[in-house]
């Protein structure tokens, strides 16, 4: 009798098992993962995500959509990825760097940073683990923590260009100017086409008002000849430095065409130049170069400002009235365009 109820109970229980499981939904997804059939409608993005739902373990396709979601400006989706990679394998210094980047994309730089310390911890004397962690110490102002790194560096390669670079910009936000430009001066002995470097030295020169500037300028622009902030910072120190006497004006006049000439979807250059133009009382070039800067960007209130007052020096006040008004549209700082209109009865 008793071995009939012992078989009737364990039956009951089994049958009471199974249906426990088959009311039961499929294993819960891991929390960290991007919904497989969601697609985004960015090809690029798509193709990766079917390549990974027929090879879920291969984190170079992963990688790669991280890389991709981050481009796109999708950053919950980077943050996501990453942190799936990285907790396959958190003592991988590359995923650690990865998930560092995307939570700084994110706006989270307390755990990027200690992502990266944690990481730092395995990798004692992993040099890029190092850049990267002295590179977000910089962007978060924790300079002595930035210095400290990008000396680790150095310690372990005396002439390592990124570095040198490094300690040049963390020196260089500290206030140690001097021994910044030596830091990017040896990187760019060590790097003949470090264009950063150059562009460090030739803006803080210019800023002292330095020729020499021109001259770290011409070397960036010299790797890169179409570069912007390049062909922006040579502008700038020919009209910040011009006089009548000094041969300047001309070298003004050509820095400022050529930036216009290579970036003319750029409102600032044109509104520096219209600038340039106010100065030099040529209203009718100040007018057409603040025209072309609210071309571009149809919201700059001092381009709309500064072409109307152009125009009222002009004498085409119904056209000057216009832009004073799309001066108070936009931007309108300290009144200027209202005080305008007031000054013209309008």
């Amino acid at each position: 009798m008793m071995t009939r109820k012992v078989i009737i109970a364990v039956s009951l229980l089994i049958c009471w098992m199974f249906l426990y499981s088959c009311g039961q939904t499929a294993e819960k997804p891991n929390a960290l993962e991007p919904e497989y059939g969601k697609l985004t409608g960015i090809p690029a993005i798509d193709a990766l995500t079917k390549d990974i739902k027929a090879n879920p373990d291969n984190m170079t396709l992963r990688v790669a959509r991280c890389e991709a979601y981050s481009r796109e400006g999708m950053l919950n989706e980077a943050e996501v990825e990453a942190r799936l990679i990285y907790e396959k394998d958190q003592t991988n210094w590359k995923a650690a760097r990865l998930l560092a980047w995307t939570y700084l994309e994110n706006n989270k730089s307390k755990p990027a940073i200690k992502v990266l310390e944690q990481a730092l911890e395995i990798h004692t004397d992993t040099i890029m683990l190092l850049l990267v962690h002295s590179e977000m110490n910089l962007l978060v102002k924790h300079y002595d923590k930035a210095l400290i790194s990008s000396e680790k560096v150095l310690k372990l390669s005396p002439l390592n260009v990124e570095g040198l670079f490094m300690r040049g910009q963390v020196l260089k936000y500290m206030g140690d100017t001097l021994n910044a430009i030596g830091n990017f001066q040896t990187a760019v002995e060590q790097d003949a086409d470090h264009i950063d470097a150059y562009m460090q030295l030739g803006n803080i020169f210019s800023a002292q008002k330095e020729k020499i500037a021109v001259q770290y300028y011409d070397n960036a622009l010299r790797i890169d000849s179409t570069s912007y902030e390049a062909l922006k910072g040579k502008a700038a120190f020919y009209h910040q430095n011009y006089t009548k006497e000094n041969g300047y004006l001309e070298k003004t006049k050509e820095a400022y065409e050529q930036l216009i000439y290579h970036h003319p979807q750029e409102a600032n250059g044109s509104y520096d130049y219209g600038l340039f133009f106010m100065e030099e009382e040529d209203y009718e070039q100040a007018a057409h170069f603040m025209g072309i800067a609210t071309q571009y960007d149809p919201t700059f209130g001092d381009a709309y400002y500064y072409e109307g007052l152009a125009l009222e020096k002009l004498g085409q006040i119904e056209a000057a009235v216009l832009a004073y008004k799309n001066a108070v549209s936009n931007q309108n700082r300290f009144g200027r365009g209202e005080a305008a209109l007031k000054r013209l009865g309008k």
